[in-house]
This record gives C-alpha cells, sequence and structure tokens, in this order.
C-alpha cells in the first residue's frame, strides 16, 4: 500500500513526501535546565504535563498535570491539547482543546517554558523539502540556540537576496541543494533564509557556495550572508545581525543613512567628528544595538585614514587560541593547521583602523599582548621571531561596565587607559524617542526598495503610538528587524497594529525602562499625553476613564469573547482581526486574558 502523505500545511509550503513510521522518531523535550531525548511507541499514546502519572513530566508552573497528549499509529502521529489552562501551540497555531491534530517529524510542540520537537533519526527516511513561513523560522532559530547552549551543539544561519532570477527557478536550486535536516524559510520577495544544525562550519561554507554558483549561472545577482555559533553570536538576534549584514550593507553605508534628531544625539556626533580628526583611542559604550559599529565606521571615515582599511573583530566570538592568531597573525608551522604564514588583522590594518567589538570579553593574556602592541607600536606574529612596526588606531566597544571589571580584577587596568583615550557613551533608543519615527520610516523605506514595493508605506497612528511607548530592549536592531516584518507583512500600504509583534511588545513593561523626560517632549500625533512615563504603554489603565470609542471597543470585544467561550481565535475571527492584535488590544483596553479551565 502506498505510504500516506501529506502536500500542504499551516506552517509552510510543503511538496508530498512519505511520514516516517513512529518507530523512526523521537521526541526532543527542552525546557528550563532540561534536555531530554524520549522513544516513542510504534503504537499507543504519550501524555505530557506537570503530573507524577505522565509519560513525559515537565515541572513548570505554567504547564497543567495532564497538558497534551501525543497518539501513534501506524504511519500517523497526533497532538492533541488536553484543555489545558496555558494552551499548546503547534506551527505558530494555538490547538483547540480535545481536537487532535497531524504532525509530521520537524514538528515543533510549544508548551509554556518547553519545546517538544519530532525528529525522524533512521537516515534511511528521506522526506522531501518543505519551505517554512518566517514567524516558524524565528521560532525555531530561537529553540535551537537554546538546545546549542545546553548540548553544546552548533547552529548556523544564511540569509540569501537574490535580483533578476526566477522565483521558481530559484527555489529548485535552494530544495535541491539542500539536505532534508536544512530549514529553509522565505523571509520576503528574492529573499530566504537556511537554518543548518549541527554541522561544521565548512561544510556549510561548501553548501552555500554551491549555491551562490548555481543561482549565478541563472543569470541571478546574489548576496549572501552567514552567521555561525558561537563564532559571531549566541543569541538568536547577534546571528540574524551578522547574516544580514551582507545583504542589509556595510556599515558604511548604514552610517550615510543616519537619522538625528535627538539633541544628545546631535551633540554626541558633533563629538564624533571632532575626536576623529586625530588618532587618540575611542572607547565607545552602550547597550546592544545602539549602534557602536556605526559610530565607530564614522570615526573611521571622517579620520585621516579613511582610505585605509577599518577591520572590525568580535573580541568573544572567537576562543583565545584563534583570537589571538587573528589579531595577531602567525608563522607557517606555528600551531597544528597552521600550514601558512597569515598576517594577523593588527598587521593588515596598517595605516588605517582596528575596532575591537565586545573588547570586554577578551581573555587576559591576549589583554597583555595587546597591551604591549598599543604602547609599542609593533607586533610579534604568533611563532615568529621578528616584530613589526606598525602604523595603527584602534577603537573599541562594550557593553559592560569596564571600570568595574577592572576594580574586580576582570580586566587590565592599564589597558583600560590605552584604550579609553576618550569614552562615548551612546544612549538606548528609549532615550531618543525623537528618533524612533524617523529611522522607522528608513527602516521601512530600505525593506520596501529590497523587497521590489514600489508604494510608499504609513504608520498608523496606533502603529506609531506603539513604536514610540514599547522601550526597545534591543535597540536599533530591534527596530530594524520589527519594520522589516511589518513590511513582509503588509499588504496594504498603511503598516498597523496586525503587522507588527504586539504580543511581545505589549508584554514588556515600559515604564521602569523608559525614565527619560524627553517622553513627553517627544509626543506628536492625536494622543499628546498617551506616551509620557505615566501612561506607558497602555491606552486605557486601571482606574483611569477610556475615551467613548475605546469604551464601545471594549465593549465589543468583552461581548465577542463571551459568545466565543472565551476562544481568542475566534473572537478575532469574529471582530474582523488578527489574534495577535486582539491579544494587544487586551492589554491595553484592560481585559483579562480569558484562561481554560484547570483539568
Amino acid at each position: 500500500m502506498k505510504p500516506p502523505s501529506v502536500d500542504e500545511h499551516d506552517g509552510g509550503t510543503l511538496k508530498s513526501f512519505p511520514i516516517p513510521k513512529p518507530s523512526q522518531v523521537r521526541l526532543l523535550v527542552v525546557a528550563e535546565n532540561t534536555f531530554e531525548t524520549y522513544p516513542v511507541p510504534v503504537t499507543g499514546e504519550l501524555t505530557i504535563g506537570r503530573s507524577g502519572q505522565v509519560d513525559i513530566a515537565i515541572n513548570h508552573p505554567s504547564v497543567s498535570r495532564r497538558h497534551a497528549q501525543l497518539r501513534f499509529s501506524e504511519g500517523r502521529i497526533e497532538v492533541t491539547d488536553l484543555g489545558s489552562a496555558n494552551g499548546t501551540k503547534l506551527r505558530d497555531q494555538l490547538l483547540q482543546p480535545d481536537q487532535p491534530v497531524e504532525v509530521h517529524p520537524g514538528d515543533v510542540i510549544e508548551l509554556p517554558g518547553a519545546t517538544v520537537i519530532l525528529q525522524a533519526w533512521d537516515k534511511s527516511v528521506q522526506r522531501q523539502r518543505r519551505l517554512w513561513s518566517h514567524g516558524y523560522f524565528e521560532a525555531r532559530l530561537a529553540d535551537e540556540c537554546e538546545r546549542a547552549r545546553q548540548s553544546r551543539g552548533t547552529v548556523s544561519l544564511a540569509r540569501i537576496h537574490f535580483e533578476h532570477g526566477r522565483p521558481q527557478a530559484v527555489q529548485e536550486v535552494l530544495v535541491s541543494s539542500l539536505r532534508s535536516l536544512d530549514v529553509l524559510a522565505s523571509y520576503g520577495p528574492g529573499e530566504y533564509e537556511i537554518l543548518f544544525l549541527d554541522t561544521p562550519r565548512k561544510q556549510v561554507e561548501s553548501l552555500l557556495g554551491n549555491i551562490a554558483r548555481a543561482l549565478e549561472k541563472l543569470g541571478a545577482k546574489v548576496k549572501l550572508g552567514a552567521a555561525f555559533l558561537p563564532e559571531d553570536g549566541r543569541d538568536p538576534d547577534s546571528l540574524v545581525a551578522k547574516a544580514c549584514a551582507a545583504v542589509q550593507g556595510s556599515p558604511e553605508e548604514s552610517a550615510s543613512k543616519i537619522v538625528v534628531e535627538d539633541p544628545a544625539m546631535v551633540r554626541l556626533y558633533r563629538l564624533v567628528d571632532q575626536v576623529a580628526a586625530n588618532d587618540i583611542s575611542v572607547l565607545l559604550l552602550g547597550e546592544t544595538g545602539v549602534g557602536k559599529e556605526i559610530i565607530a565606521s564614522r570615526l573611521h571615515q571622517k579620520s585621516r585614514r579613511a582610505e585605509k582599511p577599518l577591520l572590525r573583530l568580535n573580541c568573544a566570538a572567537l576562543p583565545e587560541p584563534l583570537l589571538e592568531s587573528e589579531l595577531f597573525g602567525h608563522e607557517r608551522g606555528a600551531f597544528t593547521g597552521a600550514v601558512q604564514t597569515k598576517p594577523g588583522l593588527v598587521e593588515s590594518a596598517d595605516g588605517g583602523t582596528v575596532f575591537l567589538d565586545e573588547v570586554g570579553e577578551m581573555p587576559m593574556s591576549i589583554q597583555a599582548k595587546l597591551l604591549r602592541v598599543l604602547e609599542e607600536r609593533r607586533v610579534l606574529r604568533l611563532g615568529g621571531l621578528k616584530e613589526k612596526q606598525i602604523d595603527v588606531r584602534f577603537l573599541a566597544a562594550t557593553n559592560r561596565d569596564l571600570e568595574a571589571d577592572t576594580s574586580r580584577g576582570q580586566f587590565r587596568a592599564d589597558l583600560y587607559y590605552r584604550l579609553n583615550g576618550i569614552s562615548i557613551e551612546i544612549p538606548p533608543l528609549r532615550e531618543r524617542p525623537a528618533e524612533i519615527e524617523g529611522l522607522a520610516k528608513l527602516f521601512i523605506a530600505e525593506a520596501c526598495k529590497r523587497f521590489g514595493r514600489e508604494e510608499e508605506l504609513e504608520l498608523s497612528g496606533a502603529a506609531r503610538h506603539v513604536l514610540l511607548t514599547y522601550p526597545w530592549p534591543g535597540n536599533i536592531r530591534e527596530l530594524r528587524n520589527v519594520m522589516e516584518r511589518a513590511v513582509l507583512l503588509c499588504a496594504g500600504g498603511t503598516i498597523d497594529l496586525a503587522h507588527l509583534p504586539v504580543d511581545k511588545m505589549a508584554a514588556t513593561t515600559a515604564p521602569s525602562a523608559m525614565k527619560s523626560p524627553k517622553w513627553k517632549e517627544a509626543a506628536t500625533g492625536e494622543t499628546p499625553d498617551a506616551i509620557t512615563v505615566a501612561d506607558a504603554p497602555a491606552v486605557g489603565l486601571p482606574g483611569r476613564p477610556l475615551s467613548p470609542e475605546l469604551e464601545d471597543e471594549r465593549r465589543r470585544i468583552a461581548d465577542a469573547l463571551e459568545k466565543c467561550a472565551g476562544n481568542q481565535t475566534q473572537a478575532a475571527k469574529l471582530l474582523g482581526m488578527s489574534r495577535r492584535t486582539l491579544v494587544y488590544k487586551l492589554g491595553t483596553l484592560d481585559l483579562p486574558r480569558p484562561r481554560k479551565p484547570r483539568p
């Protein structure tokens, strides 16, 4: 008998493939401080929950005693939410209680505080490529980064952008070039993203090289960026930022498209241009994502060294032996694998600038050697005998408190004073709200250009309000990602709440983060008082009356939830809005989120 197959699926487009037998599948359960593998029966059931009476116990307060059930039969696997209090998700969709849904190897089942992954482990099982959505890709990347952190595995990420190629032909190249374990997703028009799991870097680079050459043969103009955990970062945001760098343009290009509206930033850029004229070492301070690399690029561009190279090194990305080799170079035979002489970063940047990002993560042994280079302006390759004179300017950046680290003995005080000829602290985005809307419009325009959208997209008043009241913990990097996502989701000419990740944004406690009085000064739009610190992020707060329009909307939402017995997905459909917009409005209108009864 012909094995069953699947043609379509909520998480993305799926080409038909034979479904492996349950005996060829295993379950990976990732929870806090837990990474467990479970075999599954050919036929039977496995129950997941917090109780000691279930088959797979997850000790998390948000997991119900009997939360969900997996049923296995020949050629078929189903998952059922058992009426849990906080729900079960599959392919970004909340499951209806007591309604079984078919799952397949590669699917991710999300529970509060835990993730269950179905994996095909029999190498003889071959399934064809499925093209995932960006939402699934984001969730899977976060899961795999957490898994790699606990199991010391590796994760690699690639972003591919093409122009002048036929989309169908490009997709066929990707499908035929990748392996069954690789995760392929469509990011937007002319752009794909790929997740490689537990694959050596050389193998990933070889695969990407083959893909690039195949696409170029089709006449496509290709931009490709890649990031590797842990070398390029240990969290999803860092990896995505690194992979997107080649597609989005270099920091030098970004530095020419800056938005400077806040008075503090006007003064900062005036200082940057003044400091750039001489060779003093500069230490850039600020949270992750505030734009330290862009400031470093501007310092280089405005200096007498602008025609010489600006070379960057992330000190947190490489293990100690590789970091030393990258900085100072090595002679042939200096260590196992050193098959040829290699000049280091400092030597290669002679006449130019070296930018040391995350310098606070540099090992103490390397700090001592770097200090000697700074003092003597000479560099000695690893395994070398003769020093070489160099002419290099050093810029460094960190989000750590290096002064506190020196007092604790975690960073050399003499190196700190050498690097800190002058320090420039870049304020977080929440402290310069006057720039948020300008930056958002800039990122929208860049995304429209990349995705071939000719119409100009505008921000609705509600979307603008959310952008201004959200504290932006990821700063400019996060704002760029949110705007790109909004452009992809927006089918019309206006970006509204439905196109923003309001679930995440509403869950962030803004008032504690937004301490600057500039929030009130920056208020522009229909509701100027709505973005003061006291009011953010909610439109209506307990004890404060709502406008008649908002009160009417609150009543309509409450009625819809009552008609749908608290089912938020059905209520959202009844109201003609997305579920995430409904969830956001529940928070802003001070409506309690419905909870299912505990079993």
